[in-house]
């Protein structure tokens, strides 16, 4: 990772010192039905789920009392700036690694609170769903697309950063191609499956 002041260009939400930023989605709570219930039966959930840190930014209940898991150390860090308890990680930062976290732990008698992405894969409810473990899961944000002005010229960066599947297909509506010079960096391995996939589809 190149990580040059200012020539790195970045497309997350949250940008770490030294990069450009240049956002290309944003996050918005949805509030529905489901979240609704879910806050009246948050008292009976016994864990929660959060598989990325806007997930815990957009929940809107407290988390007294609650068991909580954490796809990683960033949503963990999320967590504890909420005033929960220290979060069980996951060993992978993917929804295989958070069902391997909850294979090994003892979930008897538990009810499970998972909001989620409206764009996230289905992987996790299906698991949730094939281990029997009772559970309430429901869209708690989307993620959208947007397009600051102004935009930047890609010449100007030696590396651009995507920080999920999200990140990658909101740059491809905004810029056509990528120079071969510039270095692209994907965060995580579903990210960087769906960068492999975007371009290998255009080969």
């Amino acid at each position: 990772m190149l990580l040059y002041p200012n020539r790195t260009l970045y497309l997350g939400i949250d940008a770490p010192p030294g990069v450009f930023h240049y956002p290309v989605i944003r996050t918005e709570r949805i509030d529905s039905s489901e979240l609704r219930e879910a806050l009246g039966i948050w008292d009976r959930c016994t864990h929660a789920i959060f598989t990325s840190k806007n997930g815990v930014r957009h929940w809107p209940g407290n988390f007294h009392g609650k068991q909580t898991v954490a796809i990683g150390e960033t949503t963990a860090k999320e967590i504890g700036g909420r005033g929960a308890s220290a979060p069980w990680i996951a060993p992978e930062a993917t929804q295989e690694g958070v069902a391997a976290l909850l294979a090994t732990l003892d979930l008897d008698g538990a009810f499970l609170l998972y909001p989620r992405s409206k764009l996230a894969r289905p992987f996790l409810a299906e698991y949730l769903k094939a281990e029997n473990l009772s559970h309430y899961g429901f869209d708690l944000y989307d993620t959208v697309f947007q397009r600051p002005e102004p935009v930047p010229e890609l010449a100007d960066f030696d590396e651009i950063i995507f920080t999920s599947s999200s990140t990658v297909h909101a740059f491809f509506q905004i810029f056509s191609s990528v120079p071969r010079r510039i270095a692209l960096t994907s965060i995580g391995p579903i990210t960087k499956k769906t960068l492999e996939e975007y371009f290998f589809a255009r080969i």
